[in-house]
């Protein structure tokens, strides 16, 4: 399964059209179209920020805002707050790239503020606080317990 088919599956289950989803998340339609494709760096950015959060055993949501909303983000504000977290937890910048499936020199570039993590981990928190609130950002990369990449269509009936 794809990221962009969970996107799509979670829209769906909540009767959001495309048009209204691609508001809420501030793209356009056929941006957001192709996000739900999966054909956009969402697929890149889902899991790799999902492995994050588990390397640094922190709420998806406060990676991107202290507050954790999406009102209260900023450019920048992730690779702030995401080196803050890996900091308390005395990891190395080596040590969450390798769990995140990155090379340290792109890990770097997280911590720079230079990353499409910038711009993808604020989307998700949207997209998450469009569906419900209180919608757990992290389950759109860890669906029903499992990580969305193991997961089928027919899982999602």
């Amino acid at each position: 399964m794809k990221q962009g088919e969970v996107l799509m599956k979670e829209r769906e289950r909540r009767k959001i059209s495309t048009e209204e989803m691609a508001g809420k998340v501030g793209l356009p339609l056929d941006r957001y179209l192709e996000v739900e494709a999966g054909n956009s760096p969402a697929e890149r950015w889902g899991p790799a920020i999902r492995e994050l959060a588990v390397a640094l055993q922190v709420p998806t949501s406060r990676m991107f805002a202290t507050s954790g909303k999406s009102a209260d983000t900023r450019p920048g504000q992730a690779a702030e707050l995401i080196r803050g977290h890996r900091e308390a937890r005395k990891l190395s910048a080596a040590d969450v790239a390798g769990k995140m499936g990155i090379s340290p020199e792109e890990y770097a570039q997280v911590e720079s503020g230079s990353s499409e993590i910038e711009e993808w981990g604020p989307f998700f928190l949207r997209f998450a606080e469009s569906l419900e609130s209180g919608f757990p950002v992290f389950n759109l990369f860890h669906p029903f317990g499992l990580p969305f990449e193991k997961l089928s269509l027919e899982d999602y009936r």
